[in-house]
């Protein structure tokens, strides 16, 4: 494939037993931080609501416990609470089935656990029962983004901005206007949901959760400045929040501060050890020469990943992109983002399986899915970097040159090892010549 690679250390990527036993011991440990980590006043509203069900079980009693698991569940990353909110919601529903919030709060715990068409199924349940509720709109739109059907979250989220035009409402629809590169107009949403949560005593989460995706999309566009300064505000708002941690390691990269960046994602990592801030930590890691703890960090990314049947359905685009990012288990990949596409064709869906079929040299097939994934112009380096590799490797020069300039142009240190490859190649196309915004960046970082 006459495309650039980037060198990591060839080494098996199977765990050994100690390997496993020394992720295991670290699962353990981060997982007792994690219940430290989240809000003691959920806690204990957890505690008081266990006992109120066990001496005197009703449909509103499992309902609020079912709530109260989802917060925690937000709050520290971890699933189980996902887990036991639902058998809580579906005991609520067995005593009362036309009970709406249950069924919209099941929704999102399906939704949270992956399983979008069963979000979409208790959705229109709840609505049936309560057409008003913009809440159980919110998470139906949620699966219909998630699963690539974009008009019909589109007008589904008009309805739930119509309805209640809070926080989540407006945090909810700037997702689909960043992936129709209304970037304005998602920043705008945004800052709007924030100024409303905040005045309207909205929980410290969720106000947390949009300023964290406000920093997001300003990475995306490569406003790394404007970035940071979210993310610090999401860790005011709501102290030690992994998201926010992981979003400051991800900024902290990109402006070359790796022992710094690296600081941030073992911070996120002793919260919820979650395989998509191992895989950064080890590219930062990589980064920067450690060889020994990025092999450490990438063999903990396949333990969490594999750890069991929910983790596989939650992680698997996340081993996809991590196998097709270090260009290893090429057919894994094609066939897990294979698996992944059938129940999620949305626009990255389409990259994942475009980008692990480049690597698996299967340009040809991957052209069509790289191209689809493009075809919002959504404002996000890595989709035209995976175009760009994607024409090299066909032998399209010109196409391969100008998506890789775009690339480069939205923003040049859009990940630790593959922005020096989208140069790299994008010079080797240029007959020498370094892209601009690169050669600028080169230059700030000296």
């Amino acid at each position: 494939m006459p495309v650039s690679r980037f060198v990591i250390p060839k080494r098996d990527v199977r765990l050994t037993i100690e390997a496993a036993i020394f992720a295991l011991a670290l699962t353990m440990v981060f997982g007792q931080l994690a219940n430290a980590q989240s809000d003691p006043t959920t806690d204990r509203n957890i505690a008081i609501l266990q006992k109120l069900v066990a001496a005197a079980p009703n449909a509103e009693l499992y309902y609020r416990l079912g709530d109260l698991y989802v917060q925690k569940g937000r709050q520290t990353g971890d699933i189980t609470y996902f887990n036991l909110s639902g058998a809580a919601l579906r005991a609520a529903l067995k005593l009362e089935p036309n009970l709406a919030p249950a069924h919209r709060h099941l929704a999102f715990v399906l939704y949270a656990l992956h399983d979008f068409d069963g979000a979409m199924s208790e959705s229109r349940v709840a609505l049936k029962l309560d057409s008003m509720d913009s809440y159980a709109y919110g998470v139906l739109g949620d699966a219909q983004l998630e699963t690539g059907q974009y008009q019909r979250a589109t007008q589904t989220y008009a309805r739930m901005i119509a309805l209640k035009p809070d926080l989540y409402s407006f945090s909810r629809r700037s997702g689909l206007e960043t992936i129709r590169a209304q970037d304005q107009a998602a920043i705008s949403d945004l800052k709007h949901g924030i100024a409303v949560g905040i005045s309207g005593g909205e929980p410290r989460e969720g106000v947390a959760w949009a300023q964290v995706m406000l920093a997001q999309d300003y990475f995306l566009m490569g406003k790394l400045d404007l970035a940071d300064e979210q993310g610090e505000a999401a860790l005011r708002t709501f102290s030690g929040y992994h998201r926010a941690l992981a979003i400051l390691g991800q900024v902290r990269a990109a402006q070359a501060r790796f022992d710094e960046a690296a600081k941030f994602y073992r911070a996120a990592l002793a919260v919820i050890p979650l395989p998509e801030y191992a895989a950064a930590l080890a590219d930062v890691y990589a980064r920067i020469g450690d060889t020994n703890d990025a092999i450490n960090e990438r063999q903990l990314v396949e333990f969490i990943a594999r750890l069991n049947k929910i983790n596989r359905q939650l992680y698997n685009r996340v081993l996809v992109d991590y196998y097709a990012d270090h260009d290893i288990q090429h057919g894994d990949a094609v066939q897990q983002a294979q698996a992944e596409y059938e129940v999620r064709k949305d626009i990255y869906g389409e990259d994942a399986l475009g980008w692990s079929l480049c690597r698996a040299g299967e340009s040809i097939r991957a052209l069509p899915h790289v191209e689809a994934a493009i075809r919002f112009g959504t404002t996000d380096a890595r989709l035209y970097f995976h175009a760009g590799m994607v024409y090299a490797a066909l032998g399209r020069s010109a196409q391969a040159r100008r998506s890789l300039e775009h690339a480069l142009k939205i923003n040049p240190h859009f990940q630790p090892l593959l922005d020096g490859v989208a140069a790299r190649e994008y010079t080797a196309l240029s007959g020498g010549r370094a892209h601009q915004y690169a050669q600028e960046d080169t230059d700030a970082r000296r």
